[in-house]
């Protein structure tokens, strides 16, 4: 529900097969936290939070050997005026020894410059080179 805390102990796994979370106030992740894609590559899915705290465990979102293959948004929320877990801030996804995967489909060109300026309000830019991105990336 909107505003729960969960915790994931050593040895556990929160799977995240839902198409859209409430937002969560905060998960402090020992075990693992797992996104698995749709078999639809067209498919979407919504992950709201505060605070996601990963320590000594894992979380997944695809690997290099499996990469998330659907589209998913993970949205921190927060205001300059909430708490901060010490280092690591607010609307955060902290990481402390642990391991965080995040692999999607491979691309030929993952960053490149802009030809020319984009000005406020433009709906075209010109990149130095071409890309394989779809619209909407």
């Amino acid at each position: 529900m909107d505003g729960e805390s969960i915790w994931i102990p050593q040895g556990l796994n929160l799977l995240i097969d839902i198409d859209t979370s409430p937002i969560i106030n905060a998960i402090i992740c020992e075990g693992s936290i797992l996104f698995v894609p749709d078999a639809d590559p067209t498919h979407h899915r919504y992950f709201d939070a505060n605070y996601i705290f990963v320590t000594g465990g894992k979380m997944e979102v695809g690997t290099e050997e499996f990469p998330y293959t659907s589209k998913i948004t993970i949205t921190m929320h927060g205001s300059i005026d909430d708490p901060y877990i010490p280092i690591y801030g607010n609307k955060v996804i902290g990481c402390r020894f642990c391991t965080l995967d995040m692999h999607g489909i491979e691309r030929s060109v993952v960053w490149t410059y802009l030809e020319s300026t984009v000005e406020k309000g433009g709906s075209v830019m010109t990149l130095a080179e071409a890309v394989d991105w779809q619209v909407g990336e």
